[in-house]
């Protein structure tokens, strides 16, 4: 599993790189947290890729996923 740090992530977006946020936590700790990041998108966390490719998000950007 690859990690990215928030630094790394405003250093992309600094340098026009297309980044989309994926909210993947478990549903239980989604529906009991009153947070989410700006701009994240819910995907299932069972089944990440087909959300996506549902989703139809561009190819070319990076994909950020958080989960717990």
């Amino acid at each position: 599993m690859e990690r990215i740090s928030l630094d790394e992530v405003d250093e992309l977006r600094r340098r026009g790189e297309p980044v989309v946020i994926l909210d993947a936590r478990k549903n239980d700790v989604y529906q009991a947290s009153a947070t989410q990041a700006a701009g994240a998108i819910r995907v299932s966390p069972d089944a990440a890729a087909e959300s996506v490719a549902a989703l139809g998000l561009p190819k070319d950007a990076w994909l950020i996923s958080y989960c717990t």
